[in-house]
C-alpha cells in the first residue's frame, strides 16, 4: 500500500469522529478526505466528489443512520468500500449490513491496532472479519482455485444448508429442519461441519463466507 488511502467518516458525534481521524492519520497511510454528521450528508455529497477508497460509518446517526445509508450505497454506489462502527450485536442487523454490502464492522471502543487491521483487510482483500477464512486473494486464478477447494470440501446438503441459511427469510433452524426434512440434529451437524472446516464460529460468519465466495445471492 504505497499510495495513500482516501478515507471518509460519517459520524454524528463530533468527538468521536474528531478522535477517529487523529487515529487513523497516525497509524498508518492513510487521509481523512472528508467528514459527515450522517448519512444524508454523506450521500448528497457523494455524486459531487472524488470516491474515497474506504467510508467509515456509524450505525446510529440522525437524519439517515447506517442502515439506511447502506440502501442507498447497495442501490447508487454498489463498489463502495465501508466499514461500519457499531454498538450493535443484534446478529440479524449486523447479517443485513453484510447482504447491504458492508466490508466488515467494527465496536467504537475497538483499539488502533484491530482499526488498523479492518482497514487493511478490507482495501487487500475485500472484507475483515474475525471469523472469515483469511484467504489471499491476488489474482483471478487463485481465486478460481479458493472456489474449487471450497466446492470440493462440502457436500450437496451442506450446500443447501448454506443457501437456507443465507436466505433473506431468516430461516430458523428449525424450520431449515424441516424444509430438509430431516432432523434437528442432522442439520445441527451441518452447521458444525461447515463451522469446522472454513474456520467459523457464528451464523453470520457463515453468511459473510459465503457472501465473499459467491456462494449465495444476495
Amino acid at each position: 500500500m504505497s499510495d495513500q488511502i482516501s478515507i471518509v467518516l460519517v459520524d454524528d458525534h463530533i468527538v468521536v469522529r474528531s478522535g477517529i481521524k487523529s487515529l487513523i492519520e497516525v497509524i498508518g497511510n492513510y487521509k481523512v478526505v472528508a467528514e459527515f454528521d450522517n448519512g444524508l450528508e454523506f450521500t448528497k455529497a457523494l455524486p459531487r466528489m472524488k470516491a474515497p477508497d474506504l467510508a467509515i460509518v456509524d450505525l446510529n446517526m440522525p437524519e439517515m443512520d447506517g442502515l439506511e445509508t447502506m440502501r442507498w450505497l447497495r442501490k447508487n454506489r454498489p463498489g463502495l468500500k465501508v466499514l461500519i462502527l457499531t454498538l450493535e450485536s443484534d446478529e440479524k442487523t449486523i447479517i443485513e449490513l453484510f447482504r447491504l454490502g458492508i466490508r466488515g464492522y467494527l465496536p467504537k471502543s475497538c483499539s488502533a491496532e484491530l482499526l488498523k487491521k479492518a482497514i487493511t483487510d478490507v482495501v487487500i482483500s475485500g472484507y475483515y472479519h474475525s471469523e472469515l477464512l483469511q484467504m489471499a486473494l491476488t489474482s483471478e486464478i487463485e481465486n478460481n482455485e479458493i472456489e474449487r477447494k471450497i466446492h470440493e470440501q462440502m457436500s450437496e446438503r451442506e450446500m443447501m444448508f448454506l443457501q437456507l441459511v443465507c436466505s433473506q427469510e431468516e430461516y430458523t433452524y428449525e424450520r431449515i429442519s424441516e424444509i430438509m426434512n430431516v432432523s434437528r440434529r442432522t442439520v445441527d451437524g451441518y452447521r458444525e461441519s461447515l463451522f469446522a472446516k472454513f474456520n467459523i464460529k457464528s451464523k453470520i460468519g457463515l453468511v459473510l463466507f459465503a457472501i465473499k465466495h459467491e456462494l449465495v445471492r444476495v
